[in-house]
């Protein structure tokens, strides 16, 4: 093989080791994205109040922080998955439930919201049903719902807008 059949094919192998590595980091980079926006939120509040108890930024940034964690895990444990495990599928599935928790819960509600990215998470697993997503998804809301507002007391609106 000469010289520059050989750089051609070494970038062609290059360019291809490249694309495989950006579609299957791509979701958990995105949910570590997601979870740098939401700790640049979470700043914005104290983080601890004068009486030395958690503030209202607390949690939020903890949350954001497991986020980034998860979603560089994701973006790199994925590298050595084969391409037919439905990583990347399954990633983007996850932001698509947090980004409709997040964009669902102001005008229609807690329940709502949790139902959308429990049916969401739901159908990023392997041979998920159309029926198992939506029940379970629905299941996953009520218990949502059920913990944080209930036993939580969280105020927010179980349907519907404040």
């Amino acid at each position: 093989m000469s010289r520059a059949g050989y750089e051609r094919r070494m970038s062609y192998l290059q360019a291809t080791r490249i694309r495989k590595l950006f579609r299957t980091a791509l979701p958990g980079l995105l949910l570590a994205g997601l979870g740098i926006g939401a700790l640049l939120v979470a700043l914005g509040q104290p983080f601890r109040l004068p009486s030395g108890r958690p503030g209202a930024g607390f949690v939020p940034a903890l949350l954001a922080g497991i986020l980034i964690a998860l979603g560089l895990l994701h973006a790199f444990a994925l590298r050595a998955a084969p391409p037919e495990s439905g990583g990347t599928r399954a990633g983007f599935l996850l932001c698509a439930a947090i980004a409709a928790f997040a964009l669902l819960l102001p005008w229609a509600g807690f329940l709502p919201a949790a139902w959308a990215a429990g049916s969401l998470s739901l159908a990023a697993g392997p041979g998920a049903r159309p029926a198992v997503v939506v029940a379970g998804g629905g299941a996953i809301g009520a218990l949502a719902a059920a913990l944080f507002l209930g036993a939580l007391g969280v105020p927010t609106p179980l349907i519907g807008s404040r």
